[in-house]
């Protein structure tokens, strides 16, 4: 793990450690949890996800992609993000 990456988490670390209340509860913003509602009513999830992926493997397989020096934060960030999007998915499969 390259230090960006080291210095990244700890950061994400100091606002998780803001957001946690009552012991491990996470209490997150009325704007925050709108938006997420918002997301998972007027977004197919499971089409977000596939373009997404569609897009990095383009990206990916586009000449000079391999040279971009913030590619290993972009491919840790993006693997964070289709985590949340599969949860969603699976969620949304659940409850219907």
């Amino acid at each position: 793990m390259n230090k960006t990456n080291t210095t990244t988490k700890g950061k994400n670390r100091q606002r998780l450690k803001k957001i946690i209340r009552n012991g491990n509860k996470i209490v997150f913003s009325k704007a925050l949890r709108e938006e997420l509602i918002n997301f998972m009513e007027f977004h197919c999830s499971r089409r977000f996800s596939n373009n997404l992926r569609t897009l990095l493997m383009d990206f990916l397989m586009s000449e000079g992609a391999t040279e971009a020096n913030y590619l290993q934060d972009l491919l840790y960030d993006l693997q964070g993000l289709f985590s949340l999007i599969d949860v969603i998915e699976k969620d949304r499969e659940t409850n219907t």
